[in-house]
């Protein structure tokens, strides 16, 4: 069952983002949502529907739990029954200017635990798929965390949500703990492609504060299976739910913990 539900998501998660690709530059509908950074376009409710939209063709009994359309009803994640998990377009602020680098996210949630990860990055055609126990792929090739073993020569990423754009956002003070610690620190602007990206292994870790489970719901899967460490920011159980993590390829994982734990 994990397998077909697999290459559905696969399957509409790339006809999603060659649609949205195509859409660059020619949005006419730019709202906010909770602030000014908070961005929000017609071709995100589009692609919103056209893959509830397919996911109800296939599969009418399942539950749905999506960005644009979501609430804040997340009790849906518990149940027996699968729940796919959406983020139509991640990384709307780059798509709004121009920037490729933005990503339709589906995962699949039963009993709290996320058993399907897809996520498609139109730009450059690459396709992260997951399914537990079997393994992670990008373009059907099998990929693997980094096994870099050391903090200073670590790459991370970061991010934040809208409503930590302000002078006291915790990222400001986060940040400056990983000054002179690791190599580097990037924020790329869409969540579900830091995680990929710590699971193909061209990052070795990622965290951030005040996710949604669409941003997560793929993304985490595919570190799992790539062999890689999910907690939360302190080092404890993570819980979709919460939107606080650490992700990394496991043998830096403490060290990013203890980095960010440290007083500035």
């Amino acid at each position: 069952m994990l397998k077909l539900l697999q290459e559905y998501a696969e399957t509409i998660a790339v006809e999603a983002g060659k649609w949205i690709v195509q859409k660059r530059g020619q949005f006419t509908d730019l709202q906010y949502k909770t602030n000014h950074v908070d961005l929000v376009t017609e071709v995100d409710y589009a692609s919103e529907a056209m893959i509830i939209k397919r996911i109800k063709e296939k599969f009418p009994h399942h539950l749905i739990l999506s960005e644009e359309a979501a609430g804040n009803c997340f009790d849906v994640l518990q149940n027996e029954t699968y729940c796919w998990v959406i983020d139509p377009l991640d990384g709307t602020m780059n798509f709004v200017y121009n920037i490729p680098h933005f990503a339709v996210s589906i995962g699949i949630v039963q009993k709290g635990m996320p058993v399907v990860g897809v996520v498609y990055e139109p730009n450059r055609q690459e396709l992260f798929s997951a399914a537990r126990g079997l393994g992670v792929t990008l373009n059907g090739n099998n990929i693997t965390v980094s096994n870099r073993s050391t903090l200073k020569e670590a790459l991370l990423s970061t991010g934040f949500s809208a409503l930590d754009w302000h002078v006291a956002s915790p990222l400001r003070y986060q940040f400056q703990k990983g000054f002179g610690r690791c190599r580097n620190i990037r924020i790329l602007g869409a969540a579900a492609l830091d995680l990929a990206y710590v699971a193909a292994g061209r990052t070795d870790g990622f965290w951030q504060q005040g996710l949604s489970p669409w941003d997560l719901a793929a993304g985490i899967l595919l570190v799992q299976e790539a062999g890689g460490k999910v907690t939360s920011l302190t080092g404890e159980r993570f819980q979709i739910a919460t939107g606080d993590l650490i992700t990394s390829n496991g043998y830096i994982h403490d060290y990013i913990v203890t980095m960010l734990g440290t007083e500035v």
